[in-house]
This record gives structure tokens, C-alpha cells and sequence, in this order.
């Protein structure tokens, strides 16, 4: 959209892909930059599904139930692909209200969906034995308090996946899983500074940014992870990451840790650098919220679970934090979302 839409299109069309083979091009959101193209071949697809069919099949699904829309690859895999190779029954509805959903969910379903809605049901105060169900989530984190309460309230399974549209898939977790394992065929490392790198046969050989780059099968991420063994957790991005007293922080940990008040339905944290100011890093704090909150609330919040954060925060108390159609937050622009402005210079 805007400027940057009118730029990659103009660019597009100047492009010759007449020797190219893919059968999908996808973009990035841009949300950590300008998007990129990811060509998307068959062989990508299909694997990536083939081997996800493999984790779920001990669940004898018969029918996939999708949340998500199908111009994401998360939607394309997992709620076109998924059911055309397993020639299993698809069920899409385009706006799914947590009853709907509830109700719709047969024994031996794969339910597609994220984070909003696994959280939009556990507020039902119904609750229904889903154990012979498979709940698939991605796009966004899901907090580990949230996937423990929804697995015992519905009595249910419960799978998150890790990846991107131009690396693909890259790893997942069952259940109440703290490290995430690396999918089948997919080879991770990190370099010097902890950045997980992915080669898999996923991945988009070719990517559009600025014209054509060959990948080789392998992309540099800017995800922050650490190692246990052969598994590993996810620290943050680095444009979402901070130190405190030496300690890397995600604005993630924050989010989760702010979500945990009562009053407080939604956060939104981002890390900005200010260039020739004193203080050249703060946190942009959006929360979600009809009360008041003050920010000597939130700094004591914080310094009990992290410590004392030597930089700004500005905080932002919004009527809403909204959301893309796959449940990625997005910074509140519009004035009349705005109930109150705090800055404080923390020392």
C-alpha cells in the first residue's frame, strides 16, 4: 500500500519471469521491513505439507476447520494444501465468532487457527471435551499460560508452528512444550551473534527484494534463539529485543508480562533507537485498556520481573490494539484509538 506498494509493483512489472520456475509468489507483511518476494515452487509446498501430515496423523483427523484466511501461507498450507493432499473435508467460514466455532468442532478435526481465537475461547464460560481434536496455531506467540489453560479447559491437543513465508516452515510444539524442535529435513544453526540461520528444502530458492536473489536454500534470520540440546527457545527479534544490566529482553517477555495484569487486555511493546538523543533507546508501550493505568505502575511491574529498564517509556492507554486478519498487532495510529499519553524518563 502507498508508497511502497506503487514502488514494488512498478518495479514488478519491469521484471521478466518467463524463466522462473514457482508456482506461488507470496510477499512478506513488512512489518521488519519493506516485503519481499518469496517464489514459492511445488516441491516447496508439498513437502512442507507431506511432513506436517506426518505430525498430526496419530490424531486420525478426518477434517480441517480453518480461522485463517487463504492469501497468507500459513492459510495456503495448512487450509488448501493440507486437505487437497489428505482429501480430507474442508470447513471455512470468513468470520467465525468463538460460539460458531465451538459448535462447529467435530471429533477428529484439525482446527487452523492463532493466538486471538485459541484466546477468545478459553473466555467462553462453556467449555466442550475436544480430545479427539487438534488445534493448529501460528502467525503470532502464544503465551504459555494461554496454551496450558486452553489444553485443560477443552481437554484438547494442541500444536504451534514456526516459520515464515520465505523460509517456510522451520519448527514446532506439542502441548505445554517450552523448546520448539526443528521440523523434519529442516537443518538450523546460529551465527556469532545467536541469529538462527535455516536450511531446509522449504525454503524459497529465489526471493524478490530489489530484484532477484538466489537463496541457496538457506536465509539468515533476525530471530534471537538459544539452544538446549537439539531444541531451542525463542528469545525475540532483534528489532524487538533490549538489554537490561547486560540481559537480552524480547518486547514479547514485556507483552506477556504486562497481558498478566488485570487491567490490561491487550499490550503492544516496541523497541525504538533515537539517534542523537541522550537516551537512544526506549520502549513504546501500547496497552489495551478502560482503566486507568500510570506508569509507575507499569516500571514496578517491570523492574519485579526484569529489572530496572534505564531508558524512556512512553505509554500509550488505547481503546484498542487492532489486528491483521491472521492476528498480527498493529500499532494503533489512529488518534481516536488514543485515551491517554505518559512519558517518563526512567534513571
Amino acid at each position: 500500500t502507498g508508497a511502497v506498494g506503487e514502488e514494488l509493483f512498478r518495479v514488478l512489472e519491469e521484471q521478466d519471469f518467463q524463466d522462473i520456475d514457482f508456482s506461488m509468489l507470496l510477499f512478506t507483511s513488512g512489518t521488519t521491513g519493506k516485503p519481499v518476494g518469496a517464489f514459492k515452487t511445488k516441491e516447496n509446498l508439498e513437502l512442507e505439507v507431506r511432513g506436517f501430515m506426518k505430525i498430526i496423523e496419530h490424531y486420525k483427523p478426518k477434517k480441517v476447520i480453518a480461522t485463517v484466511p487463504f492469501i497468507h501461507i500459513y492459510g495456503i498450507l495448512t487450509a488448501i494444501i493440507l486437505p487437497y493432499l489428505s482429501e480430507m473435508d474442508l470447513f471455512f467460514k470468513k468470520h467465525f465468532l468463538p460460539h460458531d466455532l465451538l459448535e462447529s468442532i467435530e471429533p477428529n478435526s484439525v482446527v487452523v487457527t492463532t493466538p486471538v481465537y485459541i484466546k477468545s475461547l478459553l473466555r467462553l464460560e462453556e467449555t466442550k471435551d475436544l480430545s479427539e481434536v487438534v488445534f493448529v496455531s501460528s502467525t503470532a506467540p502464544l503465551d504459555a499460560s494461554s496454551a496450558k489453560e486452553f489444553i485443560k479447559k477443552f481437554n484438547t491437543n494442541l500444536i504451534q508452528l514456526f516459520g515464515s513465508t520465505e523460509t517456510g516452515g522451520i519448527a514446532y510444539k506439542e502441548q505445554n512444550d517450552d523448546l520448539w524442535k526443528p521440523l523434519r529435513d529442516v537443518n538450523l544453526t546460529i551465527n556469532e551473534n545467536n541469529l538462527l540461520k535455516i536450511n531446509s528444502p522449504f525454503v524459497s530458492k529465489l526471493v524478490f527484494e530489489n530484484g532477484l536473489k538466489n537463496t541457496n536454500g538457506e536465509i539468515q534470520s533476525f530471530d534471537y534463539v538459544a539452544f538446549e540440546g537439539e531444541r531451542f527457545k525463542i528469545i525475540g527479534r532483534d528489532s524487538q529485543i533490549f538489554k537490561v544490566d547486560g540481559k537480552r529482553f524480547s518486547t514479547l517477555q514485556v507483552e506477556e508480562i504486562l497481558e498478566s495484569m488485570s487491567s490490561v487486555k491487550k499490550a503492544f511493546v516496541i523497541v525504538k533507537y533515537n539517534k542523537g538523543e541522550l537516551k537512544d533507546e526506549s520502549l513504546e508501550v501500547f496497552l489495551e485498556s478502560s482503566q486507568k493505568i500510570s506508569l509507575k505502575e507499569i516500571n514496578r511491574v517491570l523492574r519485579e520481573k526484569i529489572g530496572n529498564i534505564k531508558f524512556p517509556i512512553k505509554l500509550k492507554i488505547v481503546a484498542k490494539i487492532p489486528t491483521t486478519a491472521i492476528g498480527k498487532k498493529i500499532i494503533p495510529f489512529y488518534w481516536n484509538y488514543l485515551i491517554s499519553f505518559q512519558k517518563l524518563v526512567l534513571k
